[in-house]
């Protein structure tokens, strides 16, 4: 990232505010074993669905346990799979995206053939498929979600290695005698990954959503483990009398999502040079 960048990214409004909120997230996640005033998954009958108090400030479950120690752990869940699910899917992404705009002809049409069949699948039916055979355990989701979720970004792949392998420095190097893997690692590849770095934050907000959404159904991460989703689903029956159960976990998906869709927004806009921003300051 060059000067130019990180003063145009400072100039963003928007970016910084995603930036904060998303580096915010992840600093508290990390920090929980430190932070954290209980085990997460330790139960005291005695303190069941108590509201905030100085002891418990986010207050406590249907089991006691201290609600602000399993949000944090629960970040660790929810962030880890979104970073690791969308690094399968970059790695899967990148490699078949690359060898398809680069090498076209029938290698393109069968990887092409290939995302086409996979995007005429519902999503959420062929992660509940696999969940079902595999089970639902926290490998088996992050695995899962990044093996649905690489062909868009294939597909984007693919656009911008059409139209960079035509410039006049990949032609010059393969006037040189350059191989194909240095002409995709070292001429073509670095000037692709703008678009990519823009999708994969994308990715990460939507990776952690699905989590979530798994673990509220009871498909995601298992208890006693604790995930936003799955406490999430703990609050559920105890909305009425225990807002804070619901309240904590809806506010940080809320949070993390909005985070990395305002700085994939704004990444957007910094690194594509085609979009003309009106208002630099947005």
């Amino acid at each position: 990232m060059n000067i130019s960048f990180w003063h145009k990214f400072k100039r963003k409004r928007l970016a910084v505010i995603g930036a904060t909120v998303v580096l915010s997230l992840i600093l508290l996640s990390l920090a929980a074993p430190l932070i954290a005033p209980c085990d997460p998954q330790a139960q005291n009958l005695e303190l069941r669905i108590k509201p905030p108090s100085w002891a418990h400030p986010l207050g406590t479950d249907e089991y006691g346990r201290d609600v602000l120690s399993r949000m944090l752990y629960g970040g660790r869940i929810s962030l880890s799979v979104g970073f690791v699910a969308v690094g399968i899917s970059l790695s899967i992404g990148l490699f078949l995206g690359a060898l398809a705009g680069y090498f076209g002809g029938w290698v393109d049409q069968v990887i092409m053939r290939t995302v086409d069949v996979v995007l005429c699948i519902p999503t959420l039916f062929l992660i509940l498929m696999l969940i079902v055979f595999l089970g639902p355990n926290l490998l088996n989701i992050m695995v899962i979600i990044g093996l649905t979720s690489w062909t868009e970004l294939s597909r984007l792949v693919r656009a911008e290695f059409l139209t960079l392998k035509q410039r006049d420095y990949v032609s010059a190097a393969r006037a040189s005698g350059a191989r194909d893997r240095k002409i995709i690692f070292r001429h073509i590849l670095p000037n692709a990954l703008a678009p990519v770095f823009v999708s994969a934050t994308f990715g990460i907000a939507g990776a952690i959503l699905i989590e979530s959404g798994l673990s509220f159904l009871g498909l995601g991460v298992q208890p006693p483990v604790p995930s936003w989703g799955n406490i999430l689903t703990s609050g559920k029956d105890y909305i009425t009398q225990a807002w804070w159960m619901t309240l904590s976990p809806g506010i940080a998906i809320f949070l993390t999502v909005l985070g990395y869709n305002l700085l994939g927004d704004s990444l957007r806009d910094i690194l594509d040079p085609r979009l003309t921003v009106g208002d630099e300051h947005a």
